[in-house]
């Protein structure tokens, strides 16, 4: 057996149920597709551009008929042409990314990883439950509130443009602490990115 499999056939899992989109407030060309635990105790906010958070959202609404469109027709084909999904597992994150699988019903792992909100997207159009490796739910997530009227969002799932932008505005408004922790970050990439090419 793939040791890729093995592993994953190993892997503690926690389940995950879409809840939303949420704006992000002074960036209205991104949102976050928030996602909790089956008992809403724990939740992970993922990044996504403007256009995708449509796409989401215009299939939350019953009303809204997607049959045509390019995600619901490519997924009909998939069932055609291959095995379903049996499950979107997201498995780690780098570099502000999360790196996110398809497992199908003949348990296959997809190459290479799909962005997560692709995947999110999918799982709505596909019907398929979303997982995510329980010890890195743990590591990124944050207490889940209804109703909060703002989100925390780990550092190493934004980007690194949104990175230096938040450095900046720390710094301009003086938030020290919260300036050497972005940069710690910044720099922890740029030796991740230096370590890889060589």
């Amino acid at each position: 057996m793939d040791d890729e499999i093995s592993d994953y056939l190993a892997a503690n899992k926690t389940r995950l149920i879409f809840r939303g989109v949420s704006e992000i407030l002074g960036n209205p060309q991104l949102a976050l597709l928030i996602l909790t635990d089956e008992k809403e105790r724990r939740q992970i906010s993922i990044v996504c551009d403007k256009e995708m958070a449509n796409q989401i959202d215009m299939r939350l609404h019953p009303e809204n008929d997607t049959s045509t469109l390019l995600p619901e027709v490519a997924w009909k084909l998939m069932i055609k042409a291959m095995s379903t999904i049996l499950e979107i597992f997201i498995k780690d994150v780098d570099n502000g990314q999360y790196k996110v699988v398809l497992i199908t019903s003949l348990f296959q792992i997809t190459q290479p990883f799909i962005r997560a909100s692709d995947a999110i997207l999918l799982s709505i159009v596909a019907r398929a439950p979303i997982y995510i490796e329980t010890g890195l739910m743990m590591r990124q997530s944050v207490e889940y509130r209804k109703d909060a009227p703002g989100v925390a969002l780990p550092v190493n799932t934004i980007s690194d443009e949104m990175l230096q932008k938040a450095l900046e505005k720390a710094i301009n408004e003086e938030k020290y602490e919260l300036a050497s922790h972005l940069r710690d970050e910044i720099n922890r990439r740029k030796a991740s990115n230096k370590d890889g090419k060589e």
